[in-house]
Parts: structure tokens; sequence; C-alpha cells
């Protein structure tokens, strides 16, 4: 699994609102060690982000979802996100939507 370095940031932040600070060293440790592949966008990527974020200023969504669309889209890869809502309100071109490894009807009921 290819984990963006924004997502490092925003796992942090969200752990250790909920207290789990511990946990979020256990994550980037484990980035550390290869559990899972940490890479940064590269320029072109970034462009894209940033591109879709100014088409989009106004929908909510942050540079760390935009980036990850980014880097999706160049690198032909799968996203892991509970965040259907920014992945479903971006749109790249007419007829495209992000490919979504978890869909909304596939979580379970609350």
């Amino acid at each position: 699994m290819l984990v963006p370095w924004p997502i490092v940031t925003e796992v942090d932040l969200l752990l250790r609102s909920r207290g789990h600070s511990t946990a979020s060293f256990v994550f980037a440790r484990a980035l550390l060690d290869g559990v899972h592949q940490f890479d940064a966008p590269t320029e072109p990527e970034l462009e894209l982000a940033l591109d879709l974020g100014e088409q989009y200023a106004d929908s909510g969504v942050n540079l760390t979802d935009l980036t990850v669309m980014a880097i999706a889209h160049s690198r032909n890869a799968t996203i892991l996100t509970w965040d259907f809502r920014h992945f479903r309100s971006v749109i790249l071109e007419r007829g495209h939507h992000w490919p979504l490894l978890v869909e909304e009807h596939e979580l379970p009921a609350p």
C-alpha cells in the first residue's frame, strides 16, 4: 500500500485528536519499517492536485485529498478512503470516478 506523505500528517492529527498519540507513532514507524510504501508526490502530481484544488476551491476538499487523487491518477492506483463526499465531488474529467477500494454501500451500518 502506498501512503503519500500528506496522509502521515492527517493520520497523526486524527489519532492525536482522539487520544491515540502512541498509535500515531506506531503508524509512522511502520512506514519506516517498510510495512507500507511511503512516498511523496512528483511535481506533475502536485501540479494536478493544485489545479484540481483551484477548480474545486468551494468544495471543501483539502490538499491532502487532492494529492491522493493526483497520485492515484498518475500511478493508476486504487484509493482507500472513508471521505466519500470529497472523492465523489472532485471529477477529473466527464465520466471519471476515482477508483475506491471500499465503496459506500460496502460499509457496515452504524
